[in-house]
């Protein structure tokens, strides 16, 4: 069924400011709306609360103050809130609108990601979620659904604070499905005691890292239930056991910030992405801050994660056992030993070079024009290949603005570094096309970083064909380089019909108006000698002043020889002259054979023949006289 037929919000102006246009999704709290701020002219993403929530007056009231404390968090990687309201039963959010796809689709589509693309795309989700642990916010709902693709190659995440607005209402969890959405993330502080902080949203974070690396939850089952059991009594596998192949450092990781002990994991998000940066330096993450427990917070108020503290603590690898008698090495022994010795070299020396050897580190091309960036890679063994190019106010149009991996990060030796490229800064000023060819008009856009055009054709009596009548937006204005401009083009004037006038009226009518009439004579049997029959361009078409316009005027019919149908029977001769495109009048003497006939000789075609006939039809010898019947004439004594 058509959403917008099914949903009575669509269509709806919330407080006489935001009209909602179409529904992008339906969640277990709310449905996300496309909206347009007739205010300030741009589109947003409206949350819309379900009914049953809106009733629920406590709600409400987290909800407006919840609201109020996500829109003061500001960090390019958050989607950021615009503004809150309830209007005629509907309780709102207006929220940045980010055109793309998820995580979750990405994950749909690419099954799971490489380790490097998985640790890049964590380290915009972990420095969101790192600004919000700084200004006291639990997320409480990371997972794939709620990260944001753009198509311009940013990362957000949304719906801060909005599963906290969840605690408390009439309704419980399960019965809104949030708790099934998101059961397979829930940290087991959250599935056994109910709380959650910072460290919380670390181990929904590792959970997603888990399955960004491979491409399925560690804990599933056939029931929210059975998951929720699994997280409070079940550790997080490595990953390696999933896929083989997975490096150790990302092991490491992934068992560090998913471990049951809210203690034993990173103090926060800051902490998880310092831990980030370690493994694409090359490193082990074996130092990270851990946090004092929190104190319980007062359930009815949005909860505050307390300031890590400035403890730092050594990732335990279990205790070690107490040094016994040392005992002396048979002679006969120490072949085997030196032999074992090498083995666990030559294993240590293969593991370093899997694991660190075999990379470099990719140099920082930003800023470089394409050949420069070339040369650069080459210089340190790699490759350079560009890739796409997009929109960046602070480089150069045609320079480097990103590079796959990032300056800093691990490549492998040899590798190949994607580069994009550049398009200049989003907004241009307008240059004056107005008065230029249409196509020189594009040319001049280009020239200004202009690339994306919309044409729409004007009739014009005072501008010549295909010549720019005016632009939107107009000369010396600012451009947005991610919207068309709309140039309107002249198409001409209209060019009249002149078929069907005689020669010299349809020549003066053209002239009068500026054009050139060039007129060429035709035999037309079906139209009057002197009238136009055909013109080039067709009528209605636009045309300039000066432009030449072909007609094609009657010269009349053709000639038609008139074959000798004397002595023919009168319906043969019928056949005939009409298969020869002449009318036929006929005039009986008596009998049904020709005998005279006229015009003879030939005649225009379509004109008409008088037949006449008789009994004896005419004398071959004497053409155009009746012949004499038999027996007539002759001298009978």
């Amino acid at each position: 069924m058509d959403t917008s037929l099914a949903d009575a919000v669509i269509g709806h102006t919330l407080d006489g400011r935001y009209r909602v246009e179409s529904r992008i999704a339906r969640g277990g709290m709310a449905s996300v709306y496309l909206g347009h701020d007739l205010r300030l002219d741009r589109q947003v993403a409206l949350k819309i609360m379900h009914v049953s929530l809106a009733d629920d007056e406590d709600f409400v009231a987290r909800f407006i103050g919840e609201a109020k404390t996500v829109a003061r968090l500001s960090h390019p990687n958050v989607v950021q809130v615009y503004d809150q309201g309830a209007d005629s039963g509907y309780v709102y959010l207006a929220m940045e609108y980010v055109p793309g796809r998820t995580l979750r689709d990405l994950l749909n589509e690419q099954g799971r990601l490489a380790p490097a693309q998985a640790l890049e795309l964590m380290v915009p989700v972990l420095a969101a979620l790192g600004a919000a642990h700084r200004a006291g916010l639990v997320h409480r709902d990371v997972k794939p659904e709620n990260v944001l693709l753009s198509g311009d190659g940013r990362i957000k995440v949304a719906d801060f604070g909005l599963a906290r607005m969840m605690e408390g209402t009439a309704n419980n969890l399960t019965k809104t499905g949030v708790m099934i959405g998101t059961v397979g993330y829930l940290a087991p502080e959250q599935v056994a005691q109910g709380t959650a902080d910072a460290r919380s949203d670390v181990y929904a974070a590792g959970i997603m890292l888990f399955e960004l690396l491979t491409g399925v939850q560690p804990h599933t089952g056939e029931t929210p239930l059975a998951v929720a059991y699994k997280h409070v009594n079940e550790v997080v596998p490595p990953p390696s056991t999933v896929v083989p192949g997975i490096p150790a450092p990302l092991d490491t990781l992934v068992q560090l910030v998913t471990a049951h002990d809210p203690g034993r994991r990173p103090a926060d998000a800051g902490a998880f992405l310092r831990a980030v940066f370690d493994v694409q330096r090359g490193g082990l993450p074996t130092e990270v801050a851990l946090a004092a427990t929190p104190a319980a917070a007062d359930p009815n108020s949005t909860q505050r994660v307390p300031r890590p503290g400035n403890q730092t603590l050594i990732v335990e690898h279990g205790p070690v056992p107490p040094e016994g008698p040392k005992r002396r090495v048979p002679r006969n022994r120490y072949p085997a030993v030196l032999v074992a010795a090498a083995v666990a070299v030559v294993a240590a020396a293969f593991g370093w070079w899997m694991l660190f050897g075999r990379f470099a580190e990719a140099p920082d091309l930003i800023g470089r024009s394409v050949t420069e960036a070339k040369s650069m890679a080459t210089a340190q063994g790699l490759k350079a290949e560009t890739a796409t190019e997009h929109i960046y106010s602070d480089v150069e149009s045609g320079k480097v603005a990103k590079t796959d991996p990032a300056a800093g990060d691990r490549i492998d030796n040899g590798g190949t570094i994607a580069l994009f490229l550049s398009k200049g800064p989003r907004y241009v000023q307008m240059p004056k096309v107005a008065g230029k060819s249409q196509a020189d008009a594009k040319d001049a856009l280009r020239e200004a970083g202009i690339t994306d055009f919309k044409v729409e054709y004007e009739w014009s009596d005072l501008q010549a064909k295909n010549i720019v009548l005016s632009t939107s937006p107009g000369e010396g204005e600012r451009a947005d380089r991610e919207d068309p401009v709309v140039l309107k083009v002249s198409r001409g004037f209209e060019l009249p019909n002149v078929v069907g006038r005689q020669r010299g009226e349809a020549e003066a009518q053209l002239r009068q108006l500026g054009l050139n009439p060039a007129v060429t004579e035709r035999q037309i049997n079906d139209v009057p000698q002197g009238q136009v029959a055909e013109q080039n361009p067709r009528p209605g078409t636009g045309v300039s002043k000066g432009e030449t316009v072909e007609l094609v005027v009657s010269a009349g019919p053709e000639m038609v020889p008139i074959p000798d149908i004397r002595n023919w029977e009168l319906k043969d001769a019928k056949k005939e002259l009409k298969k020869l495109g002449f009318k036929v009048k006929e005039i009986k003497l008596g009998g049904e054979k020709v005998f005279n006939w006229s015009p003879q000789g030939q005649a225009p075609h379509g004109s008409e023949i008088t037949v006449w006939t008789s009994f004896m039809g005419g004398d071959p010898k004497t053409p155009g006289q009746p012949a004499i019947p038999p027996g007539e004439g002759d001298d009978d004594g």
